[in-house]
C-alpha cells in the first residue's frame, strides 16, 4: 500500500524535534504534526479540524499572536505552554493570487536548550570567577597537557616569570622557561602517575634571563573516564628567601669561625711576662689538632716578639701521653730554632710517671715542678745573659 501524504509528513517529523502547523483565516487547523507535540499535551494530527482559537482561549497571550498573524504580520514569539518553553514563528499564508488565506507556524520546543544555556552560563561564570580569583594569587599558576604544552597561564606566573599569557599559550612550559629540574622528569612524570603529586624545587629562567627560584607543586588532572588529561603547576617564588637563608648561613658560619678563632687564642693565649719571657698556659686536652694551635701560636708569637724564654704550663693538662709529649718536643724544637728556650712546667707526679712509663726523652727542655719556680728560671737566666 502506498503511504498517503498525511502519513509521510507524519514520518518524517517523528525525527525532526518541532511542530509544524497550519491554520486556515477561521483558526481551524489544517496541519499539526511534531514529535514535540506530546510536550503540550497532544499527539501529532490531533489538533487537525480544531479552532486554535477555542483550544487556546484560555490563554490570552497565544490567542493574541494568532489574530496579529491572522492580521498579516511575521513574527516570532517565546512563551510557557504546560510548563515548557516554546518558541514559535508564525508566517501569513498566502494562495496563488496573493490573498492570504491562512498562517503557518513552526513551534520549537526551547526548554531543554535554555536549560542548558543557563547551565552554561552559571558554568562560565564560575569559571571566570575562578580565573579572577587565580589571577589575584601572587603565585605563578600554570595547567600544562601531559606533553608539557601550556594551556593556562595566570596573572601571577606573568609577574614570577615576566611573559605575557598570549605569548606563552601552546608553548612547552619546561623549554620556555629553561627549567633546571631537581631530578630527571621522567622520574617527576612516574611520581606523578603513581601518587598523582610531585613537589620540589625548581629554577626557571625569567624572559629577562634572571634566574627565579619556585618551590613547584604539581597535581596530576583527570578528565573523562578518569583519564590523566593535564597537569596543574603552582610555583611560589623562595627566590628572596633563599637568599636571605644562604645569607644567615654565611653569617652563622662567620660568627663560628669567629667564635672558634676565638676559642682557639683564648685555649693557647702566649702571655708576655717581660720583653724577654713569654709564658704559654695551656688548659684541657691537648690532642693532635691543639698540639698544632700550640706549635703555630708559640711560633707566631716568638716570631713576633723575638723572646728569649718561653715557658709552657701544662698544670691544666689532665693527660699526657706520647703524642702529646712529642707535640712538646716539637714545639721545643721548632722554638731553639728561632733562638728561644722552652721551659716546661706544672708537671704534676701523675704527669712524671707517665713521661716516665711513655719513656719520653724530654732531656732537651727545662722542666720546673711550678710556674713560679719556671718563671723565676728564666728571669735568672736572663740577668746571667744580660751580665755576661
Amino acid at each position: 500500500m502506498t503511504p498517503t501524504s498525511p502519513q509521510i509528513v507524519r514520518e518524517l517529523f517523528k525525527y525532526i524535534p518541532v511542530i509544524a502547523w497550519a491554520m486556515d483565516m477561521d483558526g481551524v487547523v489544517l496541519l499539526a504534526e511534531g514529535s514535540t507535540l506530546g510536550g503540550i499535551g497532544f499527539a501529532p494530527g490531533q489538533l487537525v479540524g480544531h479552532n486554535l482559537l477555542v483550544v487556546f482561549g484560555q490563554d490570552p497571550n497565544s490567542v493574541a499572536q494568532m489574530k496579529r498573524a491572522l492580521a498579516g504580520e511575521s513574527f516570532t514569539m517565546l512563551g510557557e505552554t504546560g510548563g515548557r518553553t516554546i518558541s514559535t514563528r508564525y508566517e501569513p499564508m498566502f494562495d496563488e493570487h496573493g490573498v492570504q488565506n491562512g498562517v503557518v507556524g513552526i513551534t520549537i520546543d526551547e526548554t531543554l536548550r535554555l536549560e542548558n544555556e543557563r547551565e552554561l552560563a552559571v558554568h562560565a561564570t564560575a569559571l571566570s570567577e575562578q580565573a579572577e580569583l587565580l589571577d589575584l594569587a601572587h603565585d605563578a599558576i600554570l595547567v600544562c597537557r601531559l606533553d608539557g604544552t601550556l594551556t593556562y597561564w595566570n596573572r601571577g606566573a606573568e609577574l614570577v616569570l615576566g611573559h605575557g599569557r598570549a605569548a606563552v599559550i601552546g608553548r612547552n612550559a619546561l623549554e620556555l622557561l629553561h627549567t633546571a629540574l631537581p631530578v630527571p622528569l621522567a622520574d617527576i612524570q612516574r611520581v606523578l602517575q603513581t601518587q598523582g603529586y610531585w613537589e620540589g624545587e625548581l629554577t626557571h629562567t625569567r624572559s629577562d634571563g634572571h634566574e627565579v627560584l619556585v618551590s613547584s607543586r604539581w597535581v596530576l588532572r583527570r578528565g573523562e573516564g578518569a583519564t590523566a588529561d593535564s597537569v596543574l603547576q603552582i610555583d611560589t617564588d623562595i627566590t628572596a628567601r633563599k637568599r636571605a637563608e644562604q645569607a644567615e648561613t654565611r653569617r652563622q658560619q662567620e660568627i663560628i669561625r669567629a667564635q672558634a678563632q676565638a676559642i682557639e687564642e683564648l685555649s693557647t693565649p702566649l702571655i708576655p711576662i717581660t720583653d724577654e719571657i713569654l709564658v704559654m698556659p695551656i688548659i684541657g686536652m691537648l690532642d693532635s689538632i691543639r698540639a698544632q694551635q700550640v706549635m703555630h701560636t708559640l711560633l707566631s708569637g716568638l716570631a713576633a716578639s723575638r723572646g728569649k724564654f718561653a715557658i709552657l704550663d701544662i698544670t691544666g693538662v689532665p693527660v699526657v701521653d706520647t703524642a702529646v709529649a712529642h707535640a712538646l718536643l716539637q714545639a721545643a724544637r721548632a722554638a731553639r730554632l728561632l733562638g728561644t728556650e722552652v721551659i716546661l712546667t706544672g708537671i704534676r707526679p701523675e704527669v712524671a710517671q707517665t713521661l716516665v712509663h711513655i719513656g719520653a726523652e724530654l732531656g732537651s727542655i727545662i722542666t720546673r715542678g711550678t710556674l713560679q719556680s719556671g718563671i723565676k728560671y728564666a728571669l735568672a737566666r736572663g740577668r746571667i745573659k744580660l751580665g755576661a
